[in-house]
C-alpha cells in the first residue's frame, strides 16, 4: 500500500515514518487513534518556504484554527464597531419625487410664514426738513395754468348753463383753495400716520392693527356702493353723488385709497414678495373689489387707471413674475369679455371712432372730429388766449375732457408742448422722490401718485389727438372738477411729505 501511494517530495525518512505511523495506527484501538492522527500531523508539516499560507512548525489543526481566526478577524473588520458606526456618516436616501398634482397643490397652498410687520414710527407733524421745491414749483405752475385755461374753455358753456360766464371758474377756484389748504396740511403731516395702528379695541402691536389706510379703503368702497344706489346720472353714467350739498365722484377717492393700500401691502409683505400668495393673491383683496365696483358703474376709465397703477406698483415691487404675467393675460381677457360677452356698445363706438374719426362726423365721431379740427387750427403759436372758436358749442366737453384741444387752439404747438413738458418734469421729479424715500412705504406711495397723474395726462392728451380711443379721462389740474382737483392736491401734499423726509 505504501508503494502505491504518491508521497510527493517527502524525504525517505519521512516516508518511512509515515508508513510506520499508519500501520501502527491501524492495529491500535479506536481510543488511541488520536495519537496516530497526531503523528500524521507531525509528519505532514510542510516547509515554510513552500506553503506560504501555513506558518512553519504548525500542524494541520493549528493551521485550520489559524485560518478560522483569520476569517473571524476579517468579519470583525468588515463589521465596524458601534463607536465607528456612530462616527461614520450616514447615507441619506433620496427623497421621493412628488407627483405633478401634489407639486402644484404645494405651490398654491404651501407658503412661508407671515413675516413680522415692519416697525412704524410716527411723529404726526414734522417740524424739521423742507419739502421738494422743484416739485412744489411745477405743481403751482400746473395749477395756475390750469385755472386760466379752464376759465377760457368754459365761459361760453358756463354762460349758457348758469347765466354766469365765470360760474365754473368760481367753483374751480373754491376747489383749488380747499385743495391748497389740504396740500400744505398733508405736506406737514408725517405720511406714516396712514399705516400707524389705531388704538381701537384691544391694544395693537407695532405695525399690526386697524390703520387709516384700511379705513379710507373701506369708506371709499362704501361710497362706491352708495353711488350705485342713490347716485345721480350724468350722460347716462351714474358716477356722482351729493352729500351735504356737495357733489363729488367717489371713484377719485377710491384711486387714492387703492394707492395707499397697495403701498402699505408692498412694504408689509416685501420679504415674501416672490411667494404666489403673499406676493400676488394677497393683493386681490384690494384689486378685485375696486375693479368690480368700477365695472358695475360702467366706469371703464377708472377701471383702466386703477388696474395699470396697481400692476406697475406690483411689478416695481418685485412681486412673483409668473403671477404678474398671469395678471396681464387676465387683464386682456377681461377687456375682451367686456367687448364680446357683456357687449358694451359704447366701447365699440369709441373703438370705431378711433379707427376712422371721419366716418360719422355728424354722429358717433363728431367729438373726436371737432377735437382734431381744434388742434389743427392752432398752428405754431395759436389764435391767442381767449380767442378759441371751437369752444362756442362746436367742441363738446371743452372745459373737461377736451381742454387740451383748446390749449392747442389758443396757445398753439408751443403752448401745448409747454404743458407736456411740465407733466414730464412732474413725472421725473416724482420718480426721483420715490427713489430717495427713506422707507418702502414712502417710495411706493410716491410711485403710485406719480403714476396716476402721469397716466391720466398721457391718456387725456392721447384721446384729444386721437392716438387712443376715447376713455373719458380728465386732464389733471386743467379739467373742470372740484373733487378731482382737491384729491389731486391732497396727493401732492403726501408726495411733498415723502420728499420732506427724504434726501432731495
Amino acid at each position: 500500500m505504501a508503494q502505491d501511494m504518491n508521497y510527493g517530495r517527502l524525504s525517505r525518512e519521512q516516508q518511512t515514518e509515515l508508513y510506520r505511523s499508519m500501520n501502527g495506527g491501524a492495529k491500535r484501538k479506536s481510543g488511541s487513534s488520536g495519537r496516530g492522527a497526531s503523528g500524521l500531523n507531525d509528519v505532514l508539516v510542510p516547509p515554510a518556504n513552500k506553503y506560504k499560507n501555513i506558518p512553519a512548525g504548525s500542524t494541520l489543526s493549528n493551521a485550520s484554527s489559524a485560518s478560522a481566526a483569520k476569517s473571524a478577524d476579517a468579519v470583525k473588520k468588515a463589521k465596524p464597531s458601534p463607536e465607528k458606526a456612530a462616527a461614520a456618516p450616514t447615507v441619506k436616501k433620496k427623497p421621493k419625487q412628488p407627483s405633478a398634482g401634489s407639486a402644484i397643490f404645494e405651490r398654491l397652498f404651501s407658503h412661508p410664514a407671515k413675516p413680522d410687520a415692519p416697525a412704524v414710527t410716527c411723529t404726526w407733524f414734522k417740524s424739521r426738513g423742507r419739502f421738494d421745491m422743484p416739485m412744489f414749483t411745477v405743481v403751482l405752475i400746473l395749477l395756475v395754468m390750469g385755472l386760466i385755461m379752464m376759465t377760457s374753455a368754459s365761459y361760453a358753456y358756463s354762460y349758457a348753463e348758469e347765466g354766469d360766464s365765470f360760474a365754473y371758474t368760481l367753483r374751480q377756484i373754491q376747489g383749488a383753495g380747499i385743495g391748497l389748504i389740504c396740500m400744505f396740511f398733508f405736506s406737514r403731516l408725517d405720511y406714516h400716520v396712514l399705516i400707524t395702528p389705531l388704538r381701537v379695541g384691544k391694544k395693537a402691536e407695532n405695525g399690526n392693527g386697524f390703520t387709516l389706510a384700511k379705513a379710507l379703503f373701506i369708506i371709499s368702497m362704501l361710497l362706491m356702493v352708495f353711488v350705485m344706489l342713490f347716485g345721480e346720472s350724468v350722460n347716462d353714467a351714474k358716477r356722482w353723488v351729493t352729500i351735504f350739498g356737495v357733489q363729488f365722484q367717489p371713484s377719485e377717492v377710491l384711486k387714492l385709497a387703492v394707492i395707499i393700500m397697495i403701498a402699505y401691502m408692498l412694504q408689509r409683505y416685501y420679504e415674501v414678495r416672490r411667494d404666489s400668495y403673499y406676493g400676488f393673491l394677497r393683493y386681490w383683496y384690494v384689486l378685485i373689489p375696486a375693479l368690480a365696483m368700477c365695472v358695475l358703474q360702467r366706469h371703464i376709465s377708472a377701471l383702466l387707471i386703477i388696474f395699470v397703477i396697481v400692476y406697475i406698483m406690483m411689478f416695481v415691487g418685485g412681486c412673483n413674475k409668473g403671477c404678474m404675467l398671469f395678471l396681464m393675460i387676465l387683464g386682456v381677457v377681461g377687456v375682451l369679455m367686456l367687448l364680446f360677452v357683456f357687449k358694451y356698445q359704447y366701447l365699440w363706438d369709441r373703438i370705431n371712432g378711433f379707427i376712422d374719426p371721419f366716418s360719422e362726423i355728424q354722429g358717433d365721431t363728431y367729438q373726436i372730429y371737432q377735437s382734431l379740427l381744434t388742434i389743427g387750427s392752432g398752428g405754431w403759436f395759436g389764435l391767442g388766449l381767449g380767442n378759441s372758436r371751437q369752444k362756442y358749442f362746436y367742441l363738446p366737453e371743452s372745459q373737461n375732457d377736451f381742454v387740451f384741444s383748446i390749449i392747442c387752439e389758443e396757445l398753439g404747438f408751443v403752448g401745448a408742448m409747454t404743458v407736456v413738458l411740465l407733466f414730464v418734469l412732474f413725472i421725473a421729479r416724482g420718480l426721483y422722490i420715490a427713489t430717495k424715500a427713506k422707507d418702502k412705504f414712502g417710495s411706493f406711495l410716491a410711485l403710485g401718485i406719480t403714476i396716476q397723474i402721469g397716466l391720466q395726462a398721457l391718456l387725456n392728451i392721447g384721446v384729444a389727438c386721437n392716438a387712443i380711443p376715447n376713455t373719458g379721462i380728465s386732464l389733471p389740474f386743467f379739467s373742470y372738477g372740484r373733487t378731482a382737483l382737491i384729491i389731486q392736491l391732497i396727493e401732492m401734499g403726501l408726495l411733498l411729505s415723502v420728499s420732506k423726509q427724504s434726501d432731495t
